[in-house]
């Protein structure tokens, strides 16, 4: 088999890869708080000819073959998150919220805290606090946050205190992170960390939070399309040049067979 197909078959690989990335962002160009994904690749393994080195078999994943999946140029290493800051954009409604800086909101999933920057935020019929999923928005003291029914307006203030009318209605927990990048993403803009015993939520105690207001996704839709669109003709030129290598071994196996 003619070795460029690893080459084309790798570049293949890699494009796919990142047109996954590049089509997640573009559908959440629009979502509140959606924080962008990127991709890392890395070569699999250094040039084969310095076999004689020790050094050699440094960072290879099989350091003992050289098989045709290892002869790839290079592999996804990971997605990592983008926790660049999105635009603040006014809605009107009293229960938007936005984070500016970092932080986010603390609500109970099924399975435990989760942790998110959407805001859009809605009022129970019992006056319970809860993100569009129906996950109960939690205070300070990790309890439901439970707003008065019908007493009035409510009020946000910047450091999280929420008034409805006159009353005191409690605190929207508003904490971070050390290592952001720790944080496993969870769909619907939800995260958790992958090591609740390494990455422990620490709360901030003077946020600031823009009522009538969301954070939006930091996804740049124009950059993004331009990307996608290179990136998908990459994609074709390494399937043909793949379905060019086939054809030139289909051809040699044809001569060989005619001339034994």
């Amino acid at each position: 088999m003619a070795s460029g197909i690893y080459v084309a078959m790798g570049g293949a690989r890699m494009q796919e890869h990142r047109l996954e990335t590049l089509t997640n962002n573009l559908a959440n160009a629009g979502t509140a708080g959606f924080k962008r994904h990127g991709t890392t690749f890395r070569q699999v393994h250094e040039d084969t000819a310095r076999m004689g080195d020790p050094n050699q078999a440094m960072g290879l994943h099989h350091p003992v073959r050289f098989l045709p999946e290892d002869r790839l140029p290079g592999q996804l290493d990971e997605r990592f998150t983008n926790w660049s800051e999105g635009p603040l954009k006014q809605t009107g409604n009293s229960l938007d919220v936005a984070i500016q800086g970092e932080g986010f909101l603390v609500v109970q999933s099924p399975t435990g805290p989760v942790y998110t920057r959407n805001g859009t935020l809605q009022m129970q019929a019992d006056g319970g606090l809860v993100t569009q999923q129906g996950f109960a928005v939690l205070d300070p003291d990790g309890l439901p946050i439970l707003l008065p029914p019908d007493a009035g307006r409510l009020t946000i203030s910047p450091d999280g205190d929420m008034m409805v009318g006159e009353q005191a209605a409690g605190r929207l927990a508003v904490v971070r992170f050390d290592d952001l990048q720790q944080l496993e993403r969870l769909g619907n803009d939800n995260y958790r960390p992958y090591d609740p015993a390494t990455q422990v939520a620490q709360p901030i105690e003077t946020p600031r939070l823009h009522q009538g207001y969301l954070e939006g996704s930091n996804v740049n839709p124009i950059e993004t399309m331009a990307l996608l669109i290179k990136t998908s003709r990459a994609f074709e030129l390494n399937t043909r040049a793949l379905q060019a290598y086939k054809s030139m071994d289909d051809a040699a196996v044809q001569k060989v067979g005619r001339s034994g």
